[in-house]
C-alpha cells in the first residue's frame, strides 16, 4: 500500500436520493429548466467496485468502523469511515478518509499495522480493542458494484458541483445475495461562498423532482439494510401504530 503524508478527508459533501422514476433525463431536463442560473452539462460514463471488509463477527461495523477497499478510474484505495451512531437506527456517517493507494489484488489484512494507525489517527477516541489483531482477520463481506452517468453543474460564478446517476448492484459476498438499486448523488463543494448554489440546487431537487427520495445513508448503510432485513419487533409495530 502508497500511504498518504496524511490522511485525506473527502473534499465535498455527499447528497444522496433514491431514483423512483424510469427515465433519469427527465430529472436533468426538469432540473436545466427550473435553474435558469445554473447549467448542467454530461461529462462522461462512469463504472466503480467497493468491497466492504469485516471480521466474521461484524466487530467494527458494530463498532462503527468500515473499512472498504474502493475501485474508481483505475485505481484502488483502502478508505475507512467512522458511522456517528449504529444504536436506534443508522445515521449519517462521518467523514470518509482516504488511507493509501493499493494493488488490485491487496486487503486491509496485508497491512493490518498500517491501517490499524490509520484508523486511529483519523478518530479522535480511543479504541479498547487491538486493531491491528481485528484488521489481521478481516475478509470481504459486501460488494458494491456501480453504473451511471456523471454530470457537472455549473454556474457563471465559478460555481461547479458534481451530480451522478447512479445503479449500484448490493451484494453479500458470502450468500451472492444481490439487490438493485437507482438513484442520484450530489457532490457539493464545502466552500462556504457557494452555499447559496449548493441550496438552489437542492431546493430544485426538492421542489421539481418528485421521483427523488433524499436520504442519509451511506453505501454500507444501505448495502446491510438492503441484503440484511431486521426482522419486524413488536415494538415496531406498536410505533407505526
Amino acid at each position: 500500500m502508497i500511504e498518504n503524508e496524511k490522511i485525506q478527508a473527502e473534499n465535498f459533501k455527499k447528497a444522496h436520493y433514491f431514483f423512483i422514476g424510469k427515465d433519469h433525463n427527465k430529472i436533468i431536463e426538469k432540473l436545466n429548466k427550473n435553474m435558469p442560473y445554473h447549467r448542467i452539462k454530461y461529462e462522461r460514463d462512469f463504472n466503480g467496485r467497493e468491497i466492504i471488509y469485516d471480521v466474521k463477527s461484524d466487530m467494527l461495523s458494530k463498532a462503527g468502523i468500515v473499512i472498504s477497499k474502493q475501485y474508481e478510474e483505475g485505481q484502488s484505495f483502502f478508505k475507512v469511515r467512522k458511522i456517528s451512531a449504529l444504536t436506534g437506527g443508522y445515521k449519517r456517517p462521518s467523514q470518509k478518509f482516504q488511507l493509501g493507494k493499493c494493488e488490485g489484488t491487496e486487503a486491509p489484512k496485508d497491512f493490518p499495522t498500517q491501517i490499524a494507525n490509520a484508523i486511529s489517527n483519523a478518530f479522535s477516541n480511543a479504541f479498547t480493542i487491538d486493531l491491528v489483531s481485528v484488521v489481521r482477520q478481516t475478509v470481504p463481506k459486501m460488494e458494491v458494484v456501480v453504473t451511471g452517468k456523471r454530470y457537472k453543474v455549473i454556474c457563471g460564478n465559478g460555481y461547479n458541483c458534481a451530480l451522478m446517476y447512479e445503479t449500484a448492484i448490493y451484494k453479500d459476498v458470502e450468500t451472492n445475495k444481490k439487490v438493485k438499486r437507482s438513484g442520484f448523488t450530489l457532490h457539493l463543494p464545502k466552500d462556504e461562498k457557494y452555499e447559496k448554489d449548493n441550496k438552489i440546487v437542492m431546493d430544485a431537487i426538492d421542489h421539481y423532482c418528485k421521483e427523488l427520495v433524499y436520504y442519509q445513508e451511506s453505501r454500507f448503510e444501505i448495502a446491510d439494510r438492503l441484503l440484511h432485513p431486521k426482522p419486524i419487533t413488536v415494538e415496531d409495530k406498536q410505533e407505526e401504530e
